[in-house]
């Protein structure tokens, strides 16, 4: 049994339909994030000249493909998160933002 509840956005049932192939690695990676969304993850950071993904975390699905998602509890200590959808969401859910290859999941698009 899951410990949080997830959330997906347009934009990951989008891509999830684009990588049919992959599926069932990403449904394990949802999986593994519901579980325990701090082991094995990757706390993303704001970087100069870039898209702010601060307070976002990311998954590996293999190799070279990533799962962006907030986890509401963490989000909600983040003085400035522009992907808080937390007003309405329990601390115990994460928001499965987006997921595909490294270089456009981190994209966002």
């Amino acid at each position: 049994m899951n410990d949080y509840e997830a959330v997906y956005e347009k934009l990951f049932v989008k891509n999830l339909k684009r990588y049919a192939s992959l599926k069932k690695q990403i449904r394990r990676c949802i999986d593994r994030v519901l579980n325990d969304p701090y082991y094995n993850t990757e706390q993303l950071v704001d970087t100069a000249g870039k898209l702010n993904l601060a307070g976002c975390r990311s998954s590996r699905v293999d190799r070279n493909f990533r799962a962006i998602f907030v986890i509401c509890e963490e989000c909600r200590r983040i003085p400035v998160c522009e992907y808080c959808f937390c007003e309405e969401l329990t601390d115990r859910t994460v928001v499965f933002l987006t997921v595909g290859p490294h270089d456009k999941a981190y994209e966002m698009k």
